[in-house]
């Protein structure tokens, strides 16, 4: 075969895996993105080999494409796909999902899912799971301090095996025979455009289900019958928390649905509840497979990079934390945890938003989420999968014309000001005293912009 190409490398999903095959021993990989973060310099600290710019590499016709769905529309996914037509030969190129769902029809698959707090949830299956003799790999969409700051996790003792199953995904040939369902796999998946449907699904865990993903989900009912599609699929059982039937009546016909009781577990190093709530799906899943996992297995976890993550203070001594949150409840936990831990100080919140449909869409949620701080400032948006400079205003029936006016507007109504200057953002930051507490609610790139050009000093919380 040719090249293993990666596209979107510096997403957290694709990095991963990339340290997968890295780790099972290929060699042939090809990382692609049109910008450098952090996760494209780890990848270059490891001799992946890692082009920063579209349309650079072009596809050969025995190459494996694997993409992210926000580059569904590159130059490598586009010549990709005129190469089989002009070629008239099969060629594997899949999204993200699709490579999964392949992977998965070898395995035992557990999935997490929700709203909010999957990926923390799925690292802390993970987490309890590592020595669980069955268990062979997981992944998910945040870097684990567990994991050695991966976004994933592989059974040393598992790899031949592992190796075995890729080859077969990508050659269609296998050197030995395979033993489905043998091995356990633990996956963060999303519901965007359906992509958990690729799974094959064994086990489950829904965190929760609020409205997302407006720019393809055009209503709520749209967004929950897509969690409905994947209980038909789903072989075993899906856990949710006892509340769950109670706001989601539709799902109480779903044979497969059990609820768990809801219950705080305590940890070490984490200080919000969502996760300490969500302990109680971890631990039913993981119960599925061996019965005798208990609640002290997992109480060492310390938690995932960019989930209200410390990252030290600044030279003025005010504390700093970054949060991949998009949403206004993960806003909301946010606030609330920061406060029960800090209630003397002054909150800042500086929040990137991710897509204008979803600020159009949960609006007053937002608005709302913002109203407990001491300050906001709402940043420049990280628009991944909208195309920005066509994006039709007139169909939202509100007096907004352009994304600059949409944003004064939006930081007006959360009693903020909107700034779209990374010099004025690192001086904000740099300006608060210890008497602050700095959170940054990103899902794009001002979180690298910070650790790279902010001067943070190491502390303890």
């Amino acid at each position: 075969m040719g090249n293993i190409v990666l596209v979107w490398a510096w997403w957290t999903g694709m990095s991963g895996v990339a340290g997968i095959l890295q780790e099972l021993w290929f060699t042939n990989i090809i990382c692609i993105d049109s910008t450098q973060s952090q996760l494209t310099d780890n990848l270059q600290k490891k001799w992946f080999k890692v082009i920063i710019g579209h349309g650079i590499y072009q596809p050969k016709i025995d190459d494996a494409i694997i993409y992210s769905e926000a580059a569904v529309n590159s130059p490598e996914v586009t010549w990709a796909r005129a190469l089989i037509s002009q070629e008239q030969k099969m060629m594997l190129i899949m999204n993200y999902f699709e490579f999964l769902g392949e992977v998965s029809k070898y395995f035992t698959t557990i999935w997490i899912t929700g709203t909010n707090g999957k990926s923390s949830t799925t690292a802390l299956a993970i987490y309890g799971a590592k020595d669980i003799p069955t268990f062979w790999l997981g992944i998910l969409w945040a870097m684990v301090p567990d994991f050695n700051n991966q976004s994933y996790l592989i059974n040393p003792n598992h790899k031949e095996e592992i190796k075995t199953i890729f080859i077969k995904i990508f050659t269609g040939k296998t050197p030995t025979a395979i033993d489905h369902k043998k091995l356990l796999f633990i996956v963060e998946a999303c519901e965007y455009k359906r992509h958990f449907l690729h799974l094959d699904l064994d086990y489950a865990a829904i965190t929760n289900i609020e409205y997302d993903h407006a720019d393809y989900y055009k209503t709520f009912d749209d967004y929950k019958h897509a969690f409905k599609e994947m209980l038909t699929k789903l072989k075993q059982k899906c856990f949710v928390l006892q509340w769950f039937l109670e706001s989601n009546p539709e799902f109480k016909l779903s044979q497969n649905i059990q609820e768990i009781p809801e219950r705080q577990e305590h940890f070490d190093y984490i200080f919000w509840p969502h996760t300490s709530k969500n302990a109680a799906l971890t631990l039913a899943l993981l119960r599925t497979q061996d019965s005798s996992i208990s609640t002290q297995k997992i109480q060492q976890f310390k938690g995932l990079r960019r989930r209200l993550e410390y990252l030290g203070t600044t030279q003025n001594w005010a504390k700093l934390f970054s949060d991949y949150g998009h949403m206004a409840s993960s806003i909301v936990i946010g606030y609330q945890s920061l406060k029960q831990k800090f209630p003397d100080k002054k909150i800042t919140a500086i929040f990137q938003p991710h897509q204008i449909n979803r600020i159009f869409t949960g609006r007053d949620d937002f608005v709302q989420s913002f109203k407990g701080f001491d300050k906001v400032i709402i940043y420049d948006i990280y628009a991944a999968r909208e195309d920005i400079a066509h994006f039709d205003f007139s169909k939202r029936g509100q007096n907004i014309n352009s994304v600059e006016e949409l944003w004064h507007n939006f930081a007006n109504a959360c009693w903020g000001t909107y700034s779209k200057e990374r010099a004025e953002i690192k001086q904000q930051i740099e300006q608060a005293d210890n008497n602050h507490i700095i959170a940054i609610f990103s899902a794009g790139d001002i979180d690298y912009e910070i650790r790279t050009h902010l001067s943070i000093k190491p502390s303890t919380i």
